[in-house]
This record gives C-alpha cells, sequence and structure tokens, in this order.
C-alpha cells in the first residue's frame, strides 16, 4: 500500500533529549577510540550549532578527527552508544507520534546533518527504513573524515529531501519535517505541514509569527 505523504524528523534535540554525537564522542572516549581532548570539542560544537555560527563552509570540513579509525570500528561504537545512551534519550512522545504517523499510512524518514553511522541505530530500532544523513568516506574499510558528497546541512538538506520527495513521486506539499533548529528553517518553508518541535528561540518565534504548530516534547 503507497503511504499517504512522507514525514521527514531531524533528529538531535527532536527525537532526542541531546546529541546523537555528543553520545558517540563520549563513549569513543570511554573506549579510548578517540582521544580525551575530543572532551572540550564538545561544548566548541554545541554553542557553535546551537546560536548559528556553523555555515557550510564548517561542515566541509567533514570530521578529519575520525580519520584513520576503521569501519567496523564505528560501526560498533554506534551501537554501543545507541544502546547505552541514545536509547534512553529518546522522547517517549516521539515514539508514540512515529508510531500514530506510520497506523495513518505515512512514511517516516530521518533528516538529519548527523553522521549515518551514528542514527542507524536509532532508524532501526523505531524501524524507520530511509536515512537522510551525512555519510563519510571510507577507502579499504578505513575513514578519510571526509564526506561522501556535499554536506547536508541547511539549503543542502532542503535540497536533499526535496529531491527525495521528487524520486517518490510525491509533492512537498504532502510532506511534513519536524525540527528544532532554526539552522532547518530553509526545510520547514518547503514543506506542507512544517512544525517545531522542541524550538530554540529564533524558530519559536518564526514559528509563532507564520502560525507553524509547536511540539513541546518532555
Amino acid at each position: 500500500m503507497k503511504s499517504t505523504g512522507i514525514d521527514f524528523f531531524d533528529v538531535d534535540h527532536t527525537l532526542t533529549q541531546r546529541s546523537s554525537g555528543r553520545h558517540f564522542i563520549l563513549m569513543g572516549i570511554k573506549k579510548r577510540i578517540f582521544p580525551a581532548r575530543y572532551l572540550f570539542s564538545i561544548p566548541f560544537y554545541y554553542i557553535y550549532y546551537r546560536y548559528g555560527n556553523i555555515n557550510i563552509a564548517f561542515m566541509e570540513q567533514g570530521f578529519p578527527q575520525l580519520n584513520g579509525i576503521r569501519e567496523n570500528t564505528l560501526e560498533n561504537l554506534s551501537r554501543e552508544s545507541f544502546e547505552k545512551k541514545l536509547k534512553n534519550d529518546i522522547y517517549p512522545e516521539a515514539r508514540v507520534l512515529i508510531e500514530r504517523l506510520k497506523q495513518k499510512g505515512r512514511e517516516i524518514v530521518f533528516a538529519t546533518s548527523s553522521l549515518n553511522v551514528i542514527v542507524k541505530p536509532l532508524a532501526e530500532y523505531l524501524f524507520v527504513e530511509n536515512i537522510i544523513a551525512n555519510n563519510l568516506e571510507f577507502k579499504d574499510g578505513i575513514c578519510t573524515g571526509v564526506f561522501t558528497e556535499a554536506p547536508i546541512f541547511g539549503e543542502s538538506k532542503k535540497e536533499k529531501v526535496l529531491q527525495f520527495i521528487k524520486e517518490k513521486g510525491y509533492s512537498s506539499a504532502d510532506c511534513s519535517f519536524y525540527s528544532d533548529s532554526i539552522h532547518d528553517l530553509p526545510l520547514l518553508e518547503s514543506v506542507g505541514n512544517p512544525v517545531a518541535v522542541n524550538p530554540d528561540s529564533r524558530l519559536r518565534r518564526i514559528a509563532n509569527e507564520r502560525g507553524w504548530e509547536i511540539i513541546n516534547f518532555k
């Protein structure tokens, strides 16, 4: 049975209380896969992302910190990080919402600027088949630290989602996007049903001005 439309979800701070990447890095430090100095980068990335200072040029750097690490090491780390940390971070209301949308015949897709390797266990757990995320390049099973294509962020994230909608044979008017971040404004403006979830202050103001639905998970 063909679905009635697509509901796209951001991940960090939308479906989960904290960043999936944060759990991943902390677990990697604990397992001595990453050096302890990476701990100091967490507040830096958080502030840059939360307050709007990250841009596409910044994202194009990829993750050079991951250069030289084996693919199966990152996959195993991601699964352990999910099982021990991220799974407990999922908003219960988000789980209920996704199940309710599925029952209505909607297709669920994650659309995130996080790494595919990090969010894949979450998608499997929630039975979400499609992920739009940043993919790392691997050569002979070793990570190079760069992305396989242009970073999925802001405008490029919007274009990637619109391409996916077109390939699926839908109109953007048939689709929803759920996000917490002002960085996702281009995509929120491009779908028929934009929903601000736990929005940051700037997105909350815009959502109120435009009459968009606002959801606050606890």
